[in-house]
């Protein structure tokens, strides 16, 4: 017979299980809870993963059909805000396509808007220098033309325009700079052009006029470094060549390749390079003029062949197709790559890069810091589909065209993809706010 339970032993019971009950919400929220961690350690690492794979992944922001300034405030905004490219200290240089007008230079509200983001930046203290070499010369005015000073605008100014715009609402640190050729121009094809190039020369020289120089550092002023580093590609070499300028605004010296410069010594201040480049038709030679072609304006073309020094040296222009492809790729990887890379496809030519009635508005800001990505996207899905009678020499995948040739030698210096598996595109819509 069961033993009868006393009413202390039911009251001891009854307690326990009041106990139980009471703690086991506890308890399952407990079990929730580390399931729940588990679950969200899973996906951290599921993240960190796909993460890994991405850093190998080349990405291009596009954003249309907005205004070039809003187009431009956007692509920015989706690569994590101007803050990541920028500092507060920073020596901002821009680099445009100042060689041609119309659809062949970059286009001046797209810049317009970078520059306004920069000078928005709380606390910014740093300055912003446009900067370029489009290798034209007038005696009167030195290199001060063609995109600088043209009537023929893409945007609503030319270049001086744009930096005066700045100028008259009071930001004294927004300033130019005409990067020069410094070697002479007298190693041409006929003899009739060599006393002509004779000529000119001799009269820069007894007037002094504002030509480039060639100098070994910052401590010789200005000009242009020729320096040992050289590219050689099927029995041609070029020399690679940078400026070294003095920023009107702080009086600091700027060496494209090492950096801030101020009373005899380098200054560790952040120099950052905005590579802006146009999306056109160039010619049957060289098929597309992008974000690689923009590189030629940084570098001296009369670094050899055409020009007459140094002997045996060819520039990156008469180096040839696919040579030039190979000589930016070194240029990247020896003197200095773009922190960032904006095509400012606003108009763009695809059979010229000034005859209006040869281009098309797209409405369009590519950006990256894979240039030959970016180059080979805008290409294929912009440039391309307009047809036109160079179409073909705009197609990024003709492998025998031009243009496709001197991005492959670009990309097995290691700068870029050509991968389109490798290559993530992220796009937004202006006109629908998306």
């Amino acid at each position: 017979m069961p033993k009868a339970i006393t009413r202390k032993t039911f009251v001891q019971r009854f307690f326990l299980f009041l106990i139980g009950l009471l703690s086991f919400p506890a308890l399952s929220k407990s079990l929730v809870e580390d399931k729940e961690s588990d679950f969200i350690k899973q996906i951290a690492a599921t993240n960190s993963t796909e993460a890994r794979e991405e850093e190998n992944v080349s990405i291009i922001y596009e954003v249309k059909n907005g205004t070039p300034e809003q187009n431009l405030t956007k692509a920015i905004e989706m690569m994590g805000g101007i803050e990541k490219f920028i500092g507060k200290n920073d020596i901002v240089i821009l680099k445009p396509n100042a060689q041609w007008w119309n659809q062949g230079m970059t286009n001046t509200n797209a810049m317009k808007g970078f520059i306004g983001l920069v000078l928005g930046m709380p606390g910014f203290s740093g300055e912003i220098i446009v900067a370029e070499n489009h290798h034209d010369f007038d005696l009167r005015h030195a290199s001060n033309l063609r995109g600088w000073t043209t009537n023929f605008k893409n945007g609503d100014f030319n270049f001086n325009e744009l930096v005066q715009y700045f100028q008259d609402k009071g930001y004294g640190n927004v300033t130019k700079y005409h990067w020069c050729d410094a070697g002479p121009y007298s190693k041409v094809k006929t003899p009739k052009d060599r006393i002509k190039h004779l000529v000119n020369e001799g009269i820069k020289t007894l007037l002094n006029k504002h030509r480039g120089r060639i100098v070994s550092d910052p401590e010789d002023g200005d000009g242009y470094v020729w320096s040992d580093t050289e590219y050689s590609y099927d029995g041609k070499k070029t020399k690679m060549s940078y400026p070294i300028f003095t920023s009107k605004f702080s009086k600091t010296t700027i060496d494209f390749k090492n950096g801030a410069w101020r009373n005899g010594k380098y200054t560790g201040e952040p120099v950052k390079f905005i590579n802006f480049a146009a999306l056109n038709h160039h010619s049957s030679f060289a098929g597309v003029t992008s974000s690689l072609k923009n590189y030629l304006g940084i570098v001296d073309m009369t670094c050899g062949y055409i020009g007459a020094e140094p002997e045996g040296y060819v520039s990156f222009h008469y180096i040839g197709i696919p040579g030039m492809g190979g000589a930016i790729g070194t240029f990247m990887n020896t003197i200095r790559k773009a922190d960032l890379n904006i095509v400012t496809a606003e108009w763009v030519g695809f059979a010229s890069r000034t005859d209006t009635r040869l281009a098309t508005r797209t409405k369009t800001i590519l950006a990256s810091t894979d240039p030959v990505a970016l180059d080979y996207y805008g290409a294929k899905n912009i440039l391309f589909p307009l047809g036109g009678s160079a179409a073909q020499l705009n197609n990024p995948d003709d492998k025998n065209g031009p243009f496709r040739k001197y991005l492959e030698l670009c990309a097995i210096q290691g700068i870029g993809t050509l991968d389109e598996q490798k290559i993530k595109i992220l796009s937004r819509d202006s006109h629908y706010g998306q």
